[in-house]
């Protein structure tokens, strides 16, 4: 038996099918109740006010204005109520908009009850421990004092090198500190990991989803794929129907199962916003957010910098670095700092031309080109993390690791 308290949902759709399935699904499990249902949005502030809810969850369907901007103006005024948006399948676009909003999570209709469950149970879970850690971050700093094991590689801004930084931070931390390092391709929609690594294997990810809950050394070992530069690589699904079915839940599993076999990962994420792509950015200790000196990508930086504590990332987790650095026509350093309002992690000059050979020819650029600005701005990168340590992120710690257990 238990005293705790069920996370009250508060409902916002339509009459239908979808609400009483939601409506089974949440009356079925103990965890949850279901607080209140709103048929539109007018009277949301005063419903909130009455029904003090743990969880809203948003039907796309249920306002003309666009989702995006609800849960915007939901996120601003509720920072503590977690939203999580239930989403049409042929708007891909729309779940990355409503993650950079403030949406803790999305469902894709249409959807199981155990899907409902699951996603709603997961949201509670992060939250329950990010409160947890915002009432005792003094403790938490004390049993924090480690090296740096993992971290994640991302942009909100497409086509800025996130793969070529993240495949040869890999390799230079390698060479720098040696033991096990793990390139993590988490960016499990069109990644080419396999393109510049020159790899040929049928293994992925995706071996791994089915075992999830139960993974040994001995299996990751069967799975990823040991690379001339002494790395690992994990790569993702090469198939976008199983890519579709990796969940938030069991890609967490997955990298805690990794952490335990390898002494660094390096996560390439990409630039997609969705439920998985939190995980990977929630799990790892340090985020190498990637700009460059155009006018489109340092807006997209600036804004990610903005939304990140309704993500509930701290912005000291946050490592600036610019690609491309001394671009012909791009903005100047100075301006860039003052821009983001944030300090710069790290620097890489444009080097286009070797990072195109290097990509055609499947050589990471640090093998073929060791000598270039560019290798060496990223040899520097790898160094200063190598000297960072886990104590200096204060008050901060995983999701899944805050708690009683």
């Amino acid at each position: 038996m238990t005293d705790k308290q069920p996370n009250r949902v508060l409902l916002i759709g339509k009459p239908g099918p979808i609400q009483e399935q939601i409506a089974s699904a949440l009356g079925a499990n103990p965890e949850f109740e279901l607080a209140d249902v709103l048929s539109n949005i007018e009277r949301i502030a005063i419903e909130i006010s009455a029904v003090d809810p743990d969880i809203i969850l948003i039907d796309s369907d249920i306002t003309e204005r666009n989702v995006q901007e609800v849960v915007d103006d939901l996120s601003l005024q509720y920072p503590n109520i977690s939203t999580v948006v239930l989403l049409p399948d042929d708007n891909p676009a729309l779940a990355q908009q409503v993650m950079l909003a403030g949406a803790r999570a999305f469902i894709i209709k249409p959807f199981t009850q155990v899907n409902l469950v699951n996603t709603l149970t997961r949201v509670s879970t992060l939250e329950a421990a990010r409160k947890r850690v915002r009432s005792s971050a003094g403790p938490v700093v004390e049993q924090r004092d480690r090296p740096l094991q993992t971290v994640t590689v991302y942009s909100p801004k497409g086509g800025v090198g996130c793969s070529t930084i993240a495949t040869n931070l890999a390799i230079a931390y390698h060479q720098e500190r040696g033991g096990r390092v793990l390139l993590l391709e988490g960016k499990l929609f069109f990644g080419h990991l396999d393109v510049s690594l020159n790899i040929l294997t049928g293994n992925s990810l995706a071996d791994l989803v089915p075992h999830a809950s139960n993974i040994d050394d001995a299996l990751i070992n069967d799975v990823v794929y040991k690379h001339s530069s002494g790395i690992h690589v994990l790569l993702g699904p090469r198939s976008i129907q199983v890519a579709e079915g990796v969940r938030a839940d069991n890609l967490f599993s997955i990298f805690r199962a990794l952490q335990r076999s390898f002494d660094f990962i390096v996560i390439d994420a990409g630039n997609a916003m969705n439920e998985n792509t939190i995980t990977l950015l929630d799990s790892a200790d340090r985020i190498i957010l990637v700009t460059a000196p155009d006018l489109p990508t340092l807006h997209d930086t600036s804004q990610f910098i903005q939304i990140s504590p309704t993500l509930s990332i701290p912005i000291n987790k946050l490592l600036i670095v610019v690609n491309r650095e001394g671009v012909t026509g791009g903005v100047r350093m100075r301006d860039i700092e003052g821009s983001l309002r944030h300090e710069i992690f790290g620097k890489i000059p444009d080097d286009e031309a070797n990072a195109i050979r290097s990509l055609n020819r499947g050589v990471p650029m640090l093998l073929r080109y060791p000598r270039s600005p560019a290798s060496r701005a990223i040899k520097k990168l790898a160094a200063s993390l190598a000297g960072l340590n886990q104590v200096e992120l204060v008050g901060f710690v995983p999701a899944a690791e805050g708690g009683d257990g």
